[in-house]
């Protein structure tokens, strides 16, 4: 198969038409994902290895790229670029995008693509709420915040299932929530639709990458599945080059707005990598109705490290209230977007406990007991960030066959590799937010190698009685001898 045949381009998205969206805008209802801004306000799942990812809406992209290291021409990557969808209101400014057709016209197609997916988002909740309570608890105790993805982490994990099978892929899909292949590619589908989003007004753009190593022949089926219908571009190379991992932390940089550098400077390709998957989200949306700058006080915050003076913001009126015995919840909405969730405890109730409640998420959906009182608001400015290692939380959920070389079944990925493994899942995400809006960005890099040779620690002391042998550069025995004293 041609590499053109694989990696055709996608058409643009049809969208259906909606009645009712200019109302909606003016009076929206919380959405579900708005946990998202409170929770990790964007995501990327990354499988690393990156160039700049061209957002085009016509043909894919191929091309290499060739540096030096040390004064040596290093092998190509070879780069295959997945088609975007289009963005609206390209090459305009804010204002001359708000005043023209163009933005009426994408509110009212993406209104239709939610709605049309409206009983998704709640039954995705199972899986939300658990990979917060993993993600976000403070199981160490030691008072540090904490920040996640769960749209992220499911786009990455519904990406392993493609390249596994057997009982590794149901592995992935049980805890995925989804009975089949099919319902997972319709999710994820409907996920990407009704979420991506590049206009000047709203980015929320997702991305996903494949990283190949150019000896292994691939099932290619599989590779135009992923380009098809997840989006991802293919990068080719030896794994072992600089070049590649070079390459990996700028595609990963620069699909998440540069927000995760302090994590992913340290990125590098195992040399027996076989393919690594990167699934990526950078967003940035405006709240609908600002902060008063002017507003801002230095105020207390009472953390669990001790009291803290911050930067508080201040507003005030009719917001939408959620309450419980143990929580209060308040929703700021954002234009073009949904909205972000504020959780605030009872007085002597742990924030952890929450993250138990596997009906959290009721108070993004429950419209009907809702309330809507004249409320002052006043919420820290602040900028959390973390990166966690995903793979204990994939055992804890039953996933443990793709972390074992005698059990892992890639066989959708290729028959040219036996013994592979899942070698690393890391998920880093950042959210911050201030008087204009929110922003974050998230990835989770997934690695599949090779097995080697287990690493053994050794201590090794010569303290007693031992035997030297000194060979030539032909092996020949130059010199051996058993040293029994030592003076």
């Amino acid at each position: 198969m041609k590499k053109e045949d694989l990696f055709e381009t996608l058409g643009d998205i049809d969208p259906e038409s909606v009645e009712k969206a200019g109302h909606y805008r003016r009076k929206k209802k919380k959405t579900a994902w708005g946990i998202l801004a409170a929770c990790a306000a964007a995501a990327i799942i990354a499988a690393v290895v990156g160039v700049l990812l061209m957002r085009n809406s016509g043909n894919t992209e191929e091309g290499s790229s060739t540096a030096k290291s040390n004064g040596k021409v290093e092998a190509d990557v070879v780069k295959l670029m997945a088609s975007y969808p289009a963005s609206p209101g390209k090459n305009m400014d804010l204002q001359t995008y708000l005043n023209g057709e163009e933005s009426e016209r994408w509110f009212s197609e993406q209104l239709s693509k939610i709605q049309a997916t409206s009983d998704l988002a709640s039954s995705m909740d199972g899986y939300y709420a658990t990979m917060m309570n993993r993600l976000l608890a403070d199981k160490d105790g030691n008072g540090e915040n904490t920040v996640c993805s769960p749209l992220n982490t499911y786009v990455a994990f519904a990406m392993l299932a493609e390249v596994s099978s057997g009982n590794s892929q149901k592995q992935v899909l049980d805890m995925l929530g989804v009975s089949d292949m099919e319902s997972l590619r319709k999710n994820v589908k409907a996920l990407w639709e009704s979420n991506y989003a590049d206009t000047p007004m709203l980015k929320s753009m997702l991305g996903n990458s494949l990283w190949l190593n150019n000896t292994v022949k691939y099932n290619e089926d599989t590779l135009k599945r992923l380009t098809d219908q997840y989006y991802a571009s293919s990068f080719r190379g030896d794994p072992a080059s600089e070049e590649m991992s070079r390459e990996l932390r700028n595609w990963i940089d620069d699909n998440t707005g540069k927000m995760l550098t302090e994590y992913t400077k340290d990125i590098s390709m195992d040399p027996e990598t076989v393919m690594e998957l990167v699934s990526t989200i950078y967003f940035k949306a405006q709240w609908q109705t600002e902060f008063n700058q002017e507003r801002t006080t230095k105020e207390t915050f009472h953390g669990l490290k001790g009291d803290q003076t911050v930067d508080m913001m201040h507003m005030e009126g009719q917001q939408s209230v959620y309450r419980t015995d143990k929580y209060t919840e308040v929703s700021l909405s954002l234009k073009d977007s949904g909205a972000m969730h504020f959780y605030l405890p009872k007085e002597g109730t742990n924030v952890d406990e929450l993250l138990k409640d596997t009906d959290i998420l009721k108070a993004v959906r429950d419209q009907e007991n809702s309330i809507y009182p004249h409320v002052k608001l006043s919420v820290p400015k602040f900028n959390v960030s973390g990166k966690k290692d995903l793979r204990d939380t994939m055992k804890d959920l039953g996933v443990t066959d793709v972390l074992d070389a005698s059990s892992a079944d890639f066989s959708a990925l290729t028959e040219d590799k036996k013994e592979l493994f899942i070698s690393k899942v890391d998920h880093a995400a950042v959210v911050e937010i201030d008087e204009q809006g929110v922003s974050g960005a998230a990835y989770v890099d997934m690695a599949i190698c090779g097995s080697g040779m287990p690493n053994e620690n050794l201590e090794i002391t010569l303290d007693r009685p031992f035997l030297f042998v000194v060979t030539g550069w032909d092996g020949a025995v130059l010199f051996s001898g058993v040293v029994r004293n030592i003076g």
